[in-house]
């Protein structure tokens, strides 16, 4: 019997953890967050003190980075594993499922592989940016000791794992794969939308690197032939029938020296629920959106806003869009199926 613990700290949300679901139950797969993590949490859970649950002041990020390496730890984490390891049978396989090389408590679940207290430590890394997140001494440390002690990495992308590869990671130890949604939540709308306007819906965080200044920009200069709605900070829940009410999804991430787009769950989405797709060529989202959207160069403004203007002024060009992005979310992206292939990992 195994025993598998996926720590998130306040990094847990269901966008990811939705692809657990079928799994979670029959392998006994304990999530452990903080108190207050990204979104309520529906699969078996454990709650710890987090330095994320303080809260919110001034500068509170960049003094915990330079003390203590960083806000996600875990408190308690050690003594609740053991806790729990002493009511079992000795026998029993227990295996640590961290994400990222640098967080603290993927540090923390280091130190007890490196103990040899547990049996396996799984790493998924989404980061695509190889030797990103080195800018302290205390993180190149760690990120060493984690190519050192952790046993399989997981990546939603390819990039992510040419980014460890160029880290030094052996790719034998790499496995690529693609988180998906709930398709039986995430679906296209029964019936045609009858909008007198396209609705243009962004999903993300309002800040520059997701491209809210370009979506502002053209909510306005198209405005008489579009509705534009901005959608952040709602309940997941809620989200599918948000998706079914818009006519196109729009994305115009932008890449930054530190940061890319490392996957878009908004985009796997936007592709289950039927919706064509206008976004940019950062980071993974070529991989992830393939040939089933309009994408350009996230420094081409005039190619963006070109792409965005023939999809709202086509519902032929729609109708096609809509149906590639569908059956590519029919076929790489269904979370049932990524759960089989997620059970892998703890074989």
């Amino acid at each position: 019997m195994s025993m598998i613990f996926l720590l998130r700290a306040s990094h847990a949300n269901e966008f990811e953890l939705q692809n657990y679901v079928g799994i979670a139950q029959k392998l006994g797969i304990t999530i452990i967050s903080s108190h207050h993590p990204l979104t309520p949490i529906s699969l078996p859970h454990q709650e710890l003190w987090s330095p994320t649950d303080l809260p919110i002041f001034l500068f509170r990020r960049q003094l915990l980075n330079r003390a203590i390496g960083g806000e996600q730890w875990l408190l308690g984490l050690e003594k609740l594993f053991l806790h729990e390891r002493n009511h079992v049978l000795i026998h029993d396989y227990t295996i640590i499922h961290t994400a990222e090389t640098y967080t603290p408590y993927t540090h923390q679940a280091v130190k007890l592989r490196k103990r040899g207290l547990i049996n396996k430590l799984v790493c998924t890394c989404w980061e695509t940016i190889p030797h990103a997140n080195e800018k302290f001494a205390r993180l190149r440390k760690w990120k060493r000791e984690a190519y050192q002690y952790i046993d399989l990495f997981h990546t939603p992308t390819l990039r992510a794992k040419q980014a460890l590869v160029s880290e030094g990671v052996d790719p034998a130890k790499i496995t690529l794969i693609p988180y998906g949604v709930d398709l039986s939540k995430f679906k296209p709308s029964k019936t045609q939308a009858k909008h007198h306007k396209p609705v243009v819906i962004m999903v993300a965080r309002p800040v520059r690197e997701k491209g809210i200044e370009i979506f502002r920009v053209l909510a306005s200069d198209l405005r008489n032939i579009a509705d534009f709605r901005l959608v952040s900070h709602t309940h997941y829940a809620a989200m599918p029938a948000i998706y079914r009410s818009a006519d196109i999804f729009f994305l115009p991430s932008q890449t930054t020296p530190t940061w890319e787009e490392q996957y878009g769950m908004s985009l796997i989405e936007a592709m289950a629920s039927g919706l064509p797709i206008v976004t940019t060529e950062s980071g993974a989202i070529p991989e992830v959106v393939g040939g089933a959207g309009l994408l350009s160069d996230p420094t081409d403004f005039t190619h963006l806003k070109s792409d965005l203007t023939r999809l709202i002024s086509s519902s032929v060009m729609r109708a096609k869009y809509a149906d590639l992005s569908l059956a590519r979310a029919s076929k790489l992206y269904d979370s049932r199926k990524v759960a089989m292939q997620l059970a892998q990992l703890y074989c």
